[in-house]
């Protein structure tokens, strides 16, 4: 082989050495934007809360309130009792908001707040801010609030215990 032939095969796989570089290189490029895309489509439809639910329980005395609902979609507010360990805490209640699939009635999405049983402050400030929403619809409506209100405390008082064991059977608490 004379160096004529050798200097045209070097440039010959050069070139092909080059084209091959630039297709690696595009290649790689298309892959790193799907992995972002399907990265990005994992983040949005991934739910913490759906597994919070999992490891709750309901709680008889409060009931679930419905929201508005889209023609696919339902949205269900929930209060909950949770005993699983999480962040150096137990025992939370834990308030969450579900997205259902209107016909299968399928969670597809939740956002859930825990409160500490024994975080009054936070407690109490929800319970001021429910009462005062329930006021205000009262007022806007012409309802009596006073009854209503009496209504809420007299059924609290005669089932309380049950509310307290209830909770109690639900969490674990240590002595």
């Amino acid at each position: 082989m004379s160096d004529y032939e050798k200097l045209i095969d070097k440039e010959l796989f050069l070139e092909k050495f080059e084209k091959l570089s630039l297709k690696v290189e595009q290649l790689t490029s298309e892959i790193t934007k799907m992995k972002e895309k399907i990265d990005k489509s994992n983040k949005i439809n991934r739910s913490f809360g759906l597994e919070a639910i999992r490891n709750s329980q309901p709680i008889s005395f409060t009931k679930e309130v419905h929201g508005m609902q889209s023609p696919t979609k339902r949205y269900i507010l929930s209060i909950r009792s949770i005993s699983e360990l999480w962040k150096g805490r137990k025992n939370d209640y834990l308030i969450i908001i579900r997205q259902q699939e209107r016909e299968t009635q399928m969670d597809l999405k939740a956002l859930g707040i825990r409160i500490p049983v024994d975080d009054i402050k936070s407690l109490e400030s929800l319970a001021k801010q429910i009462l005062s929403l329930l006021y205000t619809s009262c007022e806007l409506e012409g309802l009596e609030i006073n009854e209503i209100l009496r209504d809420i405390t007299t059924q609290i008082n005669e089932e309380g215990a049950k509310m307290v064991q209830e909770v109690k059977e639900k969490m674990v608490f240590s002595k």
